[in-house]
């Protein structure tokens, strides 16, 4: 568990995907990886290779991931790090980047629990800031989740000083009302996440609209049914935000299995 919390992935000083393995299969790689190149592109980048850098940067990772099979949690970190931190230059080889494969089974958690939040408002990044940008950074929510869930509560919900949703520490947001499907905009708080897509995509017959808006928080409450995704969950249930809870009829209990369903080969 340590080396998923090293100082690359805690302080920002790297990019990083995790995914779930199912009977020896990674599930949408090729999803990941474009993600993380575009990544690495970003914080790293240029590289010497040119334009072989990312078919170089895949085949390594591909290697690692040879030597893992059966039912596992997988997170790939990439990172440059030097005696303190990050020594950035004008052009990188993809050979200095360390890349770090963790992996750990997947948990006997009840696949059926349902989420508790605290909304917790957060700072706006910059506008410059891309959506795909799966960073580290990590030490800030957990002392924030450390100082301030209690232990019926599972995560935070984080807002916008507009008191808008934006996601949670480890997943993206959706809504239900009136059969329609609301999720917050991608931004610089909100991370273009590939369940995230895979829900839309592959739910778009399931419900009567679906809408990438912003969502203030008063519309999170007033909704019929909320619940996260992310790419080891899946889909998940959210029965109560603050004090506000929420209750799935058996209808859409019905559909949120289909849906589940069709999220993971």
């Amino acid at each position: 568990m340590s080396e998923f919390l090293n100082r690359a992935f805690m302080y920002g000083e790297s990019v990083f995907t995790t995914m779930r393995m199912i009977e020896g299969e990674i599930q949408d790689w090729d999803e990941h990886f474009k993600r993380l190149e575009q990544g690495a592109k970003f914080v790293f980048g240029p590289f010497i290779e040119g334009e072989n850098w990312a078919i170089l940067l895949k085949n390594r990772i591909e290697q690692q991931l040879l030597t893992q099979e059966g039912q596992k949690i997988l997170r790939i970190t990439l990172f440059r790090e030097q005696e303190r931190g990050l020594k950035f230059l004008s052009s990188q080889s993809i050979k200095t980047l360390n890349i770090s494969l963790n992996s750990a089974p997947l948990y006997d958690s009840n696949e059926s629990h349902v989420f508790k939040l605290k909304t917790f408002r957060v700072h706006p990044r910059p506008d410059w800031w891309p959506s795909f940008l799966k960073a580290g950074s990590y030490l800030e929510s957990i002392l924030a989740q450390k100082h301030f869930l209690q232990d019926d509560e599972d995560d935070l919900l984080f807002l916008n000083p507009q008191n808008e949703i934006l996601e949670t520490t480890i997943a993206n947001v959706f809504i239900v009302k009136n059969n329609c499907l609301y999720t917050p905009a991608l931004g610089p708080n909100v991370l273009d996440g590939i369940m995230r897509n895979k829900v839309i995509e592959r739910g778009v017959d399931l419900f009567d609209e679906i809408h990438e808006t912003p969502i203030p928080l008063d519309q999170l409450l007033a909704a019929e049914v909320v619940f996260g995704c992310n790419s080891v969950r899946g889909p998940f249930l959210i029965g109560r935000v603050d004090q506000q809870q929420f209750f799935q009829s058996q209808d859409f209990l019905d559909k949120f299995d289909v849906l589940k369903k069709r999220v993971f080969k």
